[in-house]
């Protein structure tokens, strides 16, 4: 007999003895129930899909999470390293530093079952996200992506909304600065924010999920017809001009905003005590400025705003400080140059280093890629 078939003879033997008490059998003290055969659990398992080191693993389990899935069965042969330092790797990584992990996983628990020539890997996860908020994050590669979806939420008065940002740079000011960018950004429909809350998960990296709260005054209708008008107002109101150049254009702005709307100074004191998170009522939106016509300083902002984009300005808002109160001002392009504009202010146009001497500041890594 050759070697070889000597050889597979044995291993024939031996699955033999055993399998042989696994039939199913009954007696007095015991009841066996059979075991699957080793072809059976080989179609149980591909083992092409199964796990042989870290990366696999780790990509397997994220997988799992990915589609809200609390439970798995995987196999595992011929393992590259230590599987169980890479089980505790992996459940220390994905539970503090993915994003992912981080936003929706409770925990992971991984329970090893030796088989004839492999081993079974359960896998157990306990969520503190639905399915639907899983589902529902939204990838936002750049800075430029994640304001632009920021922007879309609060222009559609949404509620939640979460972001799997790269490259995020900033600290929680920075975010909620980056939060009232957006918010203005769009003065159109910049009514009724009442409060913002935001979360990142983890809390500190370069990749983070951003999870956005958002509350508003009014509902989603009557915030729309508040901003259709101040448009409408805005229309009537530049009708009546009939200067030509930018100077003219921004002269007319600042002076019908101090013959028409009266300042509202208690709303100020409101915007001092809160440091600028107060809800954004009427009387702070180009709804309070033009059709109102009663306004805190950021509202006389916005309804400048309004104005500067009838009368073809380009324009954007800029919320930070003056004098270290929380203000708003805009950036307005005049002859071809960008220059700081406060239309309730006693400056006039003015440089970026004049803005700063004049004692106004502002997240400058928020705003950077403005001119």
């Amino acid at each position: 007999m050759s070697g070889k078939r000597a050889l597979a003879l044995a291993g024939a033997g031996i699955l033999a003895v055993l399998c042989a008490g696994c039939s199913a059998a009954s007696g007095e003290y015991y009841k066996e129930t059979a075991h699957t055969s080793l072809a059976e659990s080989e179609s149980r398992f591909s083992f092409s899909s199964g796990v042989s080191n870290y990366y696999a693993l780790q990509s397997a389990v994220l997988s799992m999470i990915g589609a809200g899935q609390e439970l798995s069965t995987l196999p595992v042969g011929n393992y590259e390293g230590s599987l169980e330092e890479d089980l505790s790797r992996i459940t220390q990584e994905i539970t503090t530093e993915n994003p992912l992990g981080c936003f929706a996983v409770s925990s992971i628990v991984f329970d090893q079952t030796k088989m004839l020539t492999y081993e079974e890997l359960s896998i157990t996860i306990q969520y503190k996200r639905t399915p639907e908020e899983i589902a529902a994050v939204r990838e936002a590669p750049s800075q430029q992506d994640f304001e632009r979806r920021l922007t879309e939420l609060l222009s559609g008065f949404g509620t939640e909304a979460y972001f799997s940002v790269s490259a995020l740079e900033d600290e929680d000011e920075d975010l909620y600065d980056r939060v009232l960018r957006c918010f203005y950004g769009a003065a159109d429909t910049a009514y009724g924010l009442k409060s913002v809350s935001l979360a990142t998960y983890p809390s500190t990296g370069s990749k983070r999920i951003v999870e956005v709260q958002l509350e508003w005054t009014d509902s989603r209708e009557t915030l729309m017809e508040q901003g259709q008008q101040a448009q409408e107002r805005a229309r009537e109101i530049c009708a009546e001009f009939d200067g030509k150049s930018d100077y003219e254009r921004l002269d007319f702005v600042k002076q019908y905003l101090s013959d028409h709307v009266r300042y509202d100074d208690k709303a100020m004191r409101v915007v001092t005590e809160t440091g600028g998170r107060q809800s954004r009522t009427s009387t702070y939106t180009a709804y309070g400025a033009l059709v109102e016509r009663t306004a805190a300083q950021s509202g006389l902002a916005h309804g400048a705003k309004l104005l500067l984009d009838e009368l073809g300005v380009p324009s954007t808002l800029i919320a930070g400080q003056n004098g270290g109160i929380s203000y708003v001002w805009l950036l307005v392009q005049s002859e071809g140059v960008w220059y700081h504009y406060d239309p309730t202010g006693d400056h006039g146009l003015m440089s970026t280093e004049e803005c700063k001497q004049n004692g106004y500041t502002w997240n400058e890594q928020v705003y950077a890629d403005l001119s």
